[in-house]
């Protein structure tokens, strides 16, 4: 009876500004920053919350253990919509035009993003966005973490040339576009069920040293490590939780060229111009396959590094390293090929008249 539709708070401030060059020079910073009143998630009203009463685990990490019995009837799923004032998340862009000689065209911006929240909704009915949630003591307890589809970087740029010829009547441009990002975040988690909670959404502990956490054997503890030692995100992280979607994929460089040839003719006060134009998408994948491309999770489930093998009588768990292909993983990425990645040719006709 108490939901709220969505709410934001949004403040934004931008800024032009024209350099004093004999040429056209302008740089323009914007900024944006978003606060939740009432963002959306979901609540499983079944599902009991941790209270001081509940075990938890012993060492470094330590989650609580639900019960056998977590629920409070046989019936599993009670999700429910609530708001929640916690989340936020801003945006800065900075861009630089420039034609330092005429018809040439440059630009360059980068743009840097950052959003927080506790539920993403990631699911397609109430049930599976709940069990969705990435956590450490399940889903109806999480922390405010990355937004699933946040692109923290990006860097676009792009170069144009115009030749007109034939008292205009004629005219070739060559266009260079590039853009270079990392295209998705990933979750490091247990490949199976830690807390017990029913829900295989469990955010990994990642260790400081070895013997700080037990591992089935010697070879996956030794694997796990040198594994973390590979990964950016992981060696950069220990002693922590993981954190939802903030393992970055690797850095993609796409470059775009564009060819258009016109040809006009003036008939009385109408120009009519026939265009013809020829593009190249992710063009530096035409001399290289593995250029323009994203990399995939060598790892299965995109992030299922380890496995939970169980607790001793003292609560202390133990992991063994995830195999794929029945060996140890050595690297966090490896290249993908997907069709809609490949480069692809382009040929376009327009019409234009005025």
């Amino acid at each position: 009876p108490d939901f709220r539709m969505p709410q934001v708070w949004k403040s934004s401030l931008a800024v032009d500004y024209k350099v004093p060059v004999e040429f056209p020079f302008s740089v323009t910073a914007e900024g944006m920053f978003t606060k939740n009143i009432n963002a959306v998630m979901i609540d499983n009203y079944n599902v009991m919350n941790p209270t001081s009463s509940w075990e938890r685990f012993a060492g470094p990490d330590k989650r609580y253990i639900f019960p056998d019995e977590f629920t409070y009837t046989s019936v599993r799923d009670a999700c429910v919509l609530v708001n929640t004032d916690k989340g936020y998340g801003y945006t800065f862009n900075l861009t630089l035009t420039a034609e330092p000689v005429k018809n040439l065209d440059l630009m360059a911006a980068y743009t840097k993003t950052e959003m927080k929240e506790l539920s993403g909704m990631p699911g397609s009915n109430a049930n599976s966005a709940w069990v969705g949630v990435y956590s450490v003591d399940g889903p109806n307890n999480p922390t405010v973490q990355r937004s699933q589809y946040v692109m923290p970087d990006k860097v676009i740029g792009s170069l144009s040339y115009r030749i007109p010829y034939l008292n205009d009547h004629m005219a070739s441009t060559f266009s260079v576009f590039y853009s270079g990002f990392t295209p998705y975040g990933n979750s490091f988690v247990y490949s199976n069920d830690m807390n017990g909670d029913g829900v295989t959404t469990d955010l990994i502990y990642i260790p400081k040293q070895k013997g700080e956490v037990s591992f089935l054997t010697a070879a996956d503890e030794n694997a796990f490590f040198a594994f973390m030692e590979q990964d950016k995100y992981l060696s950069k992280h220990k002693g922590e939780y993981a954190e939802a979607y903030a393992a970055r994929a690797p850095w993609v460089s796409r470059l775009d060229f564009r060819f258009v040839q016109d040809f006009s003719v003036k008939a009385g006060n109408t120009r009519n111009t026939l265009q013809l134009s020829l593009d190249v998408l992710n063009a530096a994948n035409l001399i290289n396959s593995t250029w323009g491309v994203y990399k995939n999770m060598a790892v299965s489930n995109y992030g299922s590094i380890l496995k939970y093998e169980g607790r001793n009588e003292s609560n202390i768990p133990t992991y063994s390293m995830v195999k794929v292909d029945d060996a140890y993983p050595t690297q966090t990425y490896d290249t993908y090929l997907n069709i809609s990645q490949c480069w692809m040719l382009q040929v376009g006709l327009r019409y234009i008249f005025n």
